[in-house]
This record gives structure tokens, sequence and C-alpha cells, in this order.
């Protein structure tokens, strides 16, 4: 896959992009301000010039020649500007100035008629360059025909000035625009360092440090939140760390146990001979701790399945009483066995994996029955309350201690330090119910008093009602 490159470079250049277009945009309005403001004095300039060839021609006593050259002079001493008159008949008396062009036929400004923007004509004079142009009637003195006389200016300095301003814009645009995207990395690059620090000091945890050497206080508002999460995560995978590795070493200690009973026994009964019988009572354990290698392994099957989204739940609608009752019937000889008795008080329905349901209770019932005192009772309670239904497993005992409570639902724990009934429990009993209660979304739970009873409770989502 492609590398995205850098995000400090690709904001930078969106900075310089942006910039661009705000410069742009501006000096294009200046443009066309600086147009408009300069065609409007050029204007200006050529009303001026049209009423003063007006006046002149109106000078009744002034001689012909002297008339057409003061005419001539209303245009003198400026390259862009120019002059055409003409008598009635077509005959041309007066050309000056600039080259125009041929003008656009329209009507002339009547004699005496106001002088006024709405008089100027605009068209392309020889070169291409734009003239502006007022052409008019006049009288000549006391002659009774009007003259035609046209006023025109070739604008060449505005369209070279104008030319100039366009081309320092762009060179304005692009400066502005480089400028803002180098400052822009400049600013993103230390914006980015607390960004920096994280990464560095993310590199630097280890299992061991467990903490992100980074003070999150010490950081810009922005990335408290993420050094936080960072922090949170980094908590978390050190706390997963630690649960596997004791999950290795407990594994480890429970696999070791039956392996070296398997061992001990079959090298004792190797080294000498024995009878049939002896061997046979051999082959009896030897095939107990078979089965616990089985059971142990195929629960953490199951807790590495589970783990990996590939345990299917199918659900059913299953009666708490029936269940319940079933599961009572399965565990009455272990409990006859102790001296035990199970009660069973259940109502309502619950919606879950047949197989996963009674095996889950299976192993809070094992538990009661295993640590209740003789003589005394289990409890199974189940309802069906609204948006929940609840199943309870009870019984009287030693109690767990209150700090052991939130543990006793992980892997291989075991509340006896001295892992008391090693041989009866592989400590990951209570994991496969909170899993498979998991895959149920539900919740398990554990409450106990020590000398007094011990309640394990399964949460099971409510039944959805109908239409949902």
């Amino acid at each position: 896959m492609k590398a995205a490159g850098s995000l400090t470079a690709r904001l930078a250049l969106a900075f310089a992009l942006i910039a661009g277009g705000a410069f742009a945009g501006v000096g294009l309005y200046l443009y066309h301000a600086l147009a408009a403001q300069i065609i409007e004095r050029d204007d200006a300039e050529l009303l001026r010039k049209a009423a003063r060839a007006r006046a002149e021609l109106a000078e009744t006593g002034a001689s012909s020649a002297e008339r057409w050259r003061e005419l001539g002079g209303v245009v003198a001493g400026n390259a862009e500007y120019g002059l055409l008159a003409s008598a009635p008949d077509g005959t041309p008396l007066v050309a000056t100035g600039a080259e125009a062009g041929v003008p656009p036929e329209a009507p002339a400004l009547p004699p005496g008629a106001p002088i006024g923007p709405a008089s100027i004509r605009a068209w392309s004079g020889a070169d291409g360059l734009p003239v502006h142009g007022i052409t008019m009637l006049a009288h000549a003195g006391a002659q009774p025909l009007p003259v035609q006389v046209t006023v025109y200016q070739v604008g060449a300095s505005r369209m070279a000035l104008l030319r100039a301003y366009r081309w320092k814009l762009v060179l304005a645009t692009c400066l502005g625009a480089l400028a803002a995207g180098v400052l822009g990395y400049a600013a993103l690059r230390a914006g980015m360092a607390p960004l920096r620090r994280i990464a560095a000091g993310t590199r630097a945890v280890t299992f061991t440090s467990g903490a992100l050497p980074v003070d999150p206080s010490q950081l810009p508002a922005e990335l408290n939140e993420l050094a936080l999460a960072l922090q949170h995560m980094i908590e978390r995978l050190r706390e997963r760390y630690e649960r596997l590795s004791q999950f290795s070493a407990d594994l480890a200690h429970d696999f070791r146990t039956p392996i070296n009973n398997l061992l001990g026994q079959t090298q004792v009964a190797l080294a000498s001979d024995r009878s049939v019988e002896e061997y046979q009572a051999l082959l009896v354990s030897n095939v107990e701790e078979y089965e616990r290698l089985g059971r142990m392994i195929e629960n953490m099957l199951f807790l590495a399945r589970a783990d990996n989204a590939r345990v299917a739940v199918r659900y059913a609608e299953l009666d708490l009483a029936t269940e319940l009752e079933r599961q009572a019937d399965y565990f009455e000889l272990l409990a006859d066995a102790r001296g035990i008795t199970i009660l069973v008080d259940a109502q309502g329905q619950v919606d879950a994996d047949p197989t996963l349901l009674r095996r889950a209770v299976g192993n809070l019932i094992s538990n009661a029955v295993r640590y209740a005192p003789t003589g005394t009772q289990v409890r199974l309670w189940a309802r069906e309350a609204g948006a929940q239904v609840r199943i309870e497993v009870s019984n009287p005992g030693p109690g767990i201690a209150a700090e052991d409570l939130p543990k006793l639902f992980d892997r291989f724990f075991r509340a006896d330090p001295a892992r008391a009934n090693s041989g009866e429990s592989s400590g990951i009993g209570l994991a496969i119910v909170k899993t498979i209660m998991d895959l149920h979304h539900g919740t398990a739970q554990a409450e106990s008093t020590p000398g007094q009873v011990t309640c394990f409770r399964l949460i099971f989502p409510g039944r959805a009602g109908p239409g949902q």
C-alpha cells in the first residue's frame, strides 16, 4: 500500500492553496476596481475635451484657419487622444492625434445636447486597443450647417498599466501562497511537536513500564484526550499481558499436576512386577487423569473459540423451571454423596442457547455443591422480569473475601492461594460462565458474605416483544 505522505506537508499545501485562492480573489477585485477607476478618469477627461472642442467651434470671431487650428489643439500634447472633423458634406476638415481605426456607425450627438457619460462609445482600434470616443454635431461660428466632430482616446497606456498590474498581482499571489505554505509548514511542524513526543513516548513503553512517559496535562487540550486514551490502552495492554503471563503459569501448573501424577504412578508401577489388579488400578487412575486433562483442553478450546468469535449462539425459548430441574437432577448424585440438598424455585422463560446455558448453570452448581457444607442446601432461583431474566445459584459456606470478588471470573483464578482442591477444579469454570454470558450479551455477578451465603447471578437480556 502506498504511503499517505506527510500530514504536515499536506496541510501546508492546503494552506498554500487556500491562501492562493484568497489572494487571487482579492487581486481580481483590486484589478477590476483599478480598471474601472482608470476608465472613469479617462472618460471624464474625454468629456472635458469634447466640451472644449464644442466651445472652440462656437467662437464666432475666429477665422476659419484659426478655428481649425484651435480645434486641433484640443487633443494636442497627448499621443493617446485624437480628433476628426468633417463638413456637412463629409469633406474632412481636421484629422489629428492618435490613429483610432474606423468608428462604428451611430447617430451623432445633436448640437447643444448635453455631453455626458452616455454619449461615450467604445470600439477597437487598428491594433486591437480599446478606443473611447464621442461623436457630436456642432456649429462652427455662424455657419448654418453643423460639422461632425469625433473626439476619442486610444487606451494604450491604460492597457499597458493594467497588463503590468496583472503580472504584479499574479506574482504577489504566487509569492503569498508560497509564503503561506512555508510558514504554515513551519507552524504545523511546531504544532505537531506534542504528537511527536507522544509517538516517541509510546515507542518507549514496555510491559514493565506500563505508563506513557508524557504528562497529558502538559499537552494542548486537543491532544490531552489522545494521550489519556493511549495511557488507558497501555494500562489495558499491561493488564492483559499480566493476565496472559499468569494464565501461562497457571496453565503450566494445572497441566503439570496430572502429567506428574501419570508419570510418577507409571514409573512406580514399572519399578517392579505388579499384580493384574494393581495394573488395573493404575490404569483406572490414569484414565481419571486423562479425563481431567481432556476437560481442561476442551475448556481451553471453548474459551479460545469464544475469544475469536467462533462460537455460534443458537437461541431458543427455554423454560427456566424445566432447565433448572434438569440441572438439579444431573447433580443429584454428587449432592447426595456430600449430604447436600438442591432446591429449585424458577418461573418464566429465557432466550438462550440450550447447550451454553446448561454449561454455565452446571458450572455454578458444581462450585456450589463443592463448597457447600454437609447437610446444607444449594438454592436455584430464576425469574423473568421485564427487560431481564435472572438466574441465581446460592449456597452457604465459608464465603469469598471482598477483594477476591472482582477476580472470580478471571481465568485460572482461585481465591485459595494454596490452590486447594486443585485436583477438582481447573480454575476456568467461572471464566467459561462469564464468556457464555458475554456471548448472550448478558452479565455474570457474584455476591458473598464470608461465613454465610455465596450467590452467583446470571442476568440475560429479556425476550424481545412483538414486532421487536
